[in-house]
Protein backbone atom coordinates (compact mmCIF):
# COMPACT_ATOMS: atom_id res chain seq x y z
CA UNK A 1 0.00 0.00 0.00
CA UNK A 2 2.81 2.30 0.38
CA UNK A 3 4.58 2.16 -2.68
CA UNK A 4 1.53 2.43 -4.40
CA UNK A 5 0.91 6.26 -2.50
CA UNK A 6 3.98 7.17 -3.30
CA UNK A 7 3.62 6.94 -7.01
CA UNK A 8 -0.11 8.65 -6.79
CA UNK A 9 1.97 11.25 -4.48
CA UNK A 10 4.69 11.57 -6.99
CA UNK A 11 1.98 12.14 -9.95
CA UNK A 12 -0.01 14.65 -8.14
CA UNK A 13 3.31 16.60 -7.46
CA UNK A 14 4.75 16.35 -11.33
CA UNK A 15 0.81 17.66 -12.56
CA UNK A 16 1.60 20.76 -10.08
CA UNK A 17 4.57 21.46 -11.35
CA UNK A 18 2.96 21.53 -14.92
CA UNK A 19 0.22 23.53 -14.09
CA UNK A 20 2.63 26.15 -12.48
CA UNK A 21 5.04 26.05 -15.70
CA UNK A 22 8.15 25.02 -13.24
CA UNK A 23 8.04 21.64 -14.98
CA UNK A 24 7.84 21.92 -19.06
CA UNK A 25 8.10 19.27 -20.93
CA UNK A 26 9.72 19.89 -24.68
CA UNK A 27 9.03 17.62 -27.59
CA UNK A 28 11.99 15.62 -28.77
CA UNK A 29 14.42 17.36 -30.99
CA UNK A 30 14.80 15.69 -34.95
CA UNK A 31 18.31 14.95 -35.50
CA UNK A 32 19.43 17.11 -38.69
CA UNK A 33 19.32 15.37 -41.56
CA UNK A 34 22.58 14.67 -42.76
CA UNK A 35 23.91 12.47 -39.70
CA UNK A 36 27.05 10.72 -41.36
CA UNK A 37 30.37 11.48 -42.48
CA UNK A 38 30.86 13.41 -45.61
CA UNK A 39 32.02 11.60 -48.45
CA UNK A 40 34.77 12.09 -50.63
CA UNK A 41 34.22 11.87 -54.58
CA UNK A 42 36.98 10.40 -57.15
CA UNK A 43 39.00 13.01 -59.10
CA UNK A 44 41.55 12.13 -61.70
CA UNK A 45 44.73 14.55 -63.57
CA UNK A 46 45.17 13.04 -66.81
CA UNK A 47 47.83 14.73 -67.13
CA UNK A 48 49.61 13.53 -64.08
CA UNK A 49 47.84 10.05 -64.44
CA UNK A 50 46.69 10.24 -60.60
CA UNK A 51 43.23 10.11 -58.52
CA UNK A 52 42.60 12.30 -55.05
CA UNK A 53 39.51 12.48 -53.34
CA UNK A 54 37.79 15.67 -52.78
CA UNK A 55 35.07 16.56 -50.46
CA UNK A 56 31.97 16.58 -51.62
CA UNK A 57 30.49 20.18 -50.37
CA UNK A 58 33.03 21.62 -52.49
CA UNK A 59 31.32 20.35 -55.75
CA UNK A 60 31.12 23.96 -57.52
CA UNK A 61 34.50 24.65 -56.71
CA UNK A 62 36.61 23.62 -59.49
CA UNK A 63 39.55 21.53 -57.91
CA UNK A 64 43.43 21.61 -59.23
CA UNK A 65 45.72 19.10 -59.32
CA UNK A 66 48.55 19.09 -56.30
CA UNK A 67 50.85 17.88 -58.69
CA UNK A 68 50.59 19.94 -62.04
CA UNK A 69 48.38 22.26 -61.27
CA UNK A 70 45.78 21.42 -63.74
CA UNK A 71 42.15 20.75 -63.29
CA UNK A 72 40.85 17.45 -61.44
CA UNK A 73 37.97 15.82 -63.25
CA UNK A 74 35.25 14.38 -61.03
CA UNK A 75 35.03 11.15 -62.00
CA UNK A 76 32.27 9.21 -58.89
CA UNK A 77 32.68 7.93 -55.87
CA UNK A 78 32.79 4.35 -57.12
CA UNK A 79 36.34 5.33 -59.52
CA UNK A 80 39.26 2.75 -59.05
CA UNK A 81 42.28 4.91 -60.68
CA UNK A 82 44.45 2.50 -62.41
CA UNK A 83 48.69 2.44 -61.79
CA UNK A 84 50.43 5.91 -62.93
CA UNK A 85 52.35 3.42 -65.67
CA UNK A 86 49.25 1.72 -66.98
CA UNK A 87 49.10 4.34 -70.01
CA UNK A 88 46.23 2.63 -71.16
CA UNK A 89 43.99 2.13 -68.92
CA UNK A 90 44.40 5.71 -67.99
CA UNK A 91 43.61 6.19 -72.01
CA UNK A 92 40.70 4.06 -71.93
CA UNK A 93 39.70 6.13 -68.12
CA UNK A 94 40.14 9.47 -70.52
CA UNK A 95 38.36 7.88 -73.06
CA UNK A 96 35.28 7.07 -71.16
CA UNK A 97 35.11 10.27 -69.49
CA UNK A 98 35.27 12.37 -72.71
CA UNK A 99 32.42 10.59 -73.94
CA UNK A 100 30.51 11.74 -70.56
CA UNK A 101 30.71 8.00 -68.35
CA UNK A 102 30.92 9.02 -64.41
CA UNK A 103 31.53 6.18 -61.99
CA UNK A 104 28.75 7.02 -59.59
CA UNK A 105 27.11 4.76 -57.32
CA UNK A 106 28.59 1.60 -55.59
CA UNK A 107 29.30 -0.68 -58.44
CA UNK A 108 25.88 -1.60 -59.67
CA UNK A 109 24.26 0.38 -62.53
CA UNK A 110 22.31 -2.35 -64.20
CA UNK A 111 23.67 -1.76 -67.44
CA UNK A 112 26.46 -3.39 -69.25
CA UNK A 113 29.78 -3.59 -67.48
CA UNK A 114 32.57 -1.27 -68.46
CA UNK A 115 35.39 -1.91 -70.95
CA UNK A 116 38.38 -3.52 -69.37
CA UNK A 117 40.56 -2.89 -72.19
CA UNK A 118 41.30 -0.01 -74.34
CA UNK A 119 40.66 -2.09 -77.38
CA UNK A 120 37.08 -2.64 -76.35
CA UNK A 121 36.19 0.79 -76.08
CA UNK A 122 35.02 1.90 -79.39
CA UNK A 123 32.80 -1.35 -79.34
CA UNK A 124 31.15 -0.68 -76.00
CA UNK A 125 30.61 3.06 -77.07
CA UNK A 126 28.94 1.98 -79.85
CA UNK A 127 27.19 -0.78 -78.50
CA UNK A 128 25.36 1.21 -75.54
CA UNK A 129 24.76 4.71 -76.34
CA UNK A 130 22.22 5.16 -73.39
CA UNK A 131 24.18 3.64 -70.81
CA UNK A 132 23.55 4.19 -67.31
CA UNK A 133 26.50 5.79 -65.92
CA UNK A 134 26.84 8.05 -69.40
CA UNK A 135 25.47 11.13 -67.57
CA UNK A 136 28.33 13.91 -67.76
CA UNK A 137 28.78 15.77 -71.08
CA UNK A 138 30.47 15.08 -73.89
CA UNK A 139 34.08 16.98 -74.09
CA UNK A 140 35.66 15.75 -77.37
CA UNK A 141 38.34 18.77 -76.69
CA UNK A 142 39.55 17.36 -73.91
CA UNK A 143 40.46 14.03 -75.55
CA UNK A 144 42.08 15.64 -78.53
CA UNK A 145 44.43 17.57 -76.80
CA UNK A 146 45.24 14.92 -74.56
CA UNK A 147 45.93 12.52 -77.57
CA UNK A 148 47.74 15.54 -79.58
CA UNK A 149 50.41 16.03 -76.55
Amino acid sequence: YRNMTTKEEKYRRMELRKETGTRSIEPPKLPPFHRGPAYLIAHACFSCRKSFKRSVQDCDFEHECPECGRKLHEMGRSFKAPKASDRKQWEKVLRLYCEGFRFVGCGTHGGVSLPAELNEVALFLKENPKHPLKIGALNKVLYKNKRDR
